[in-house]
């Protein structure tokens, strides 16, 4: 039950940071490219690669893991946690598996956003 708590704790500190951080470069570039996004998964990929390695070489409890990894940066970042598991696919020598895993996860990503758009347009012309 503690694990859970954490994953919640984790969770919400971590969407709030990824607001917060990716509503104030948005602002700051004044782009209208998505900079805040993509800030907030390239800070995310980074921080939970080396949050990995102490995590590693420290050897962190299951539940410190649980909070850090799926509960703070899964709520600042899912594109973190698909980094790491590519990441720890090409160390272990599954470059096959991680490069299905970067095609599959951007591909089937992008088409399930299109077809949910198309979904979502049509049962609003439905009406």
């Amino acid at each position: 039950m503690i694990k859970v708590f954490l994953l919640i704790i984790g969770g919400a500190i971590g969407s709030a940071l990824r607001f917060e951080v990716s509503t104030w470069m948005q602002r700051s570039m004044l782009y209208s490219f998505p900079i805040g996004i993509l800030s907030v998964n390239v800070i995310g990929s980074f921080l939970i690669g080396f949050c990995w390695s102490i995590a590693e070489a420290y050897n962190f409890s299951t539940n410190t893991r649980a909070f850090l990894f799926t509960g703070l940066f899964g709520g600042f970042t899912t594109f973190s946690s698909f980094a790491l598991d590519t990441m720890v696919l090409m160390r272990t020598g599954e470059y096959k598996m991680a490069l299905l895993n970067v095609l599959a996860s951007n591909i089937l990503g992008l088409i399930a956003a299109f077809l949910g758009i198309i979904l979502g347009k049509n049962i609003i012309t439905i009406k």
